[in-house]
């Protein structure tokens, strides 16, 4: 039996938290005994039983990376991974390692211009994750950080997001309230990052007059959303959610799943989609839609901020869409992955 411990920021309703949680559910049924730190314990999230839940205590960083070296130094811990880079240094392990879940230049948002600025950032980016044992949730994420952070490729490992393909399948069957059909889906935190406002423009423009838009997600832009579907005079085809426990029913029963970032690591959503056999149309950001959308797929991805060709994309796909037998659903197997994650205990 190995110790393993996770540290995440909270039980919030994300991928990263999902990822983690899910990790440590098919560790501990490998025989290990594992640890999940939270900075914060609220959240949306219910931890499986048998995993041990630790609140890191204090107010600021230097009491927080204090409280992480106490509580890692008495575990006494095989693994330690950290979603968290600036707390990577302070836990005690045998290994440890750095998860990035998002591909990390794509958060700068400088334009070109701003060229000393960018630099900076990258700069700081370069310090965050050097000299650290990082793991990579995509080859994406993996390129980032080799090419434009100068991190060592040695010091990389990709392993992708883990999923629990028949419980994914069997919660999709659940019985419960779905939207009124035919609808298309996008389940995302309202947050700038997702830009929603592509897909509300773009679906302003597709020649199905019918189909409603689903948002499943909660976040700060619903107010300034609302707003944005009433002026496109979309507001009778546009239905917000809110956060689901399980968006698998929401996303079986919906005739299209959508996705419009400009930048993520693996987007959980689009494997968990072709999973229910549900077609995507999904923009081609860094990084992951182009990792999982392979071969006729990649037909469905779209530029970053295109409207009109998003609304092109979503006309066709919901008029034909390719065989997703091709995709690989085995590389995503959370006990495979889970397997992945021991081979890093040396």
């Amino acid at each position: 039996m190995k110790k393993i411990a996770f540290l995440l920021g909270s039980l919030n309703g994300a991928g990263a938290e999902k990822t983690i949680i899910t990790l440590c559910k098919h560790l501990q049924k490998l025989g290990n005994m594992v640890y999940l730190l939270v900075l914060d314990d609220a959240g949306d999230y219910t931890l499986p039983q048998d995993i041990t839940l630790i609140k890191v205590n204090g107010e600021t960083k230097k009491e927080l990376r204090n409280s992480i070296a106490a509580i890692t130094t008495r575990l006494d811990l095989d693994l330690f991974v950290s979603s968290r880079g600036e707390f990577y240094d302070s836990a005690i392990a045998k290994n440890k390692f750095c998860s990035v879940h998002i591909t990390p230049t794509a958060w700068i948002r400088d334009p070109k211009w701003k060229f000393w600025s960018i630099i900076r950032k990258k700069r700081k980016l370069a310090k965050k994750f050097s000299a650290k044992n990082l793991i990579a949730l995509s080859e994406g994420i993996r390129d980032d950080l080799i090419e434009n952070l100068k991190c060592k490729p040695e010091n990389i490992i990709t392993i992708n997001n883990p999923f629990e393909i028949e419980e994914i399948r069997s919660l999709s069957l659940q019985d419960g309230d779905i939207p009124e059909k035919p609808y298309a889906i996008y389940v995302a935190s309202l947050i700038p990052r997702k830009r929603h406002r592509d897909l509300l423009e773009a679906f302003s423009r597709i020649e199905d007059k019918k189909i409603r838009l689903v948002f499943a997600g909660k976040g700060e832009l619903q107010n300034e959303l609302e707003t944005l579907a009433n002026d496109l005079d979309l507001s009778q085809r546009v239905e917000f959610l809110g956060w689901h426990s399980n968006p698998y029913k929401l996303i079986k029963n919906s005739d299209l799943s959508l996705l419009t970032s400009e930048a993520e690591g693996l987007p959980r959503v689009l494997v968990e989609s072709l999973i229910l056999d549900v077609p995507v149309v999904s923009t081609d950001c860094p990084s992951g839609p182009s990792e999982v959308m392979t071969g006729p797929l990649k037909e469905y991805l779209v530029p970053v901020g295109d409207v009109q060709q998003l609304a092109t994309k979503i006309n066709r796909a919901l008029k034909c869409y390719p065989d997703r037998m091709e995709f690989n659903i085995e590389r995503f197997n959370a006990e495979n992955v889970a397997k992945r994650y021991m081979a890093l205990i040396k």
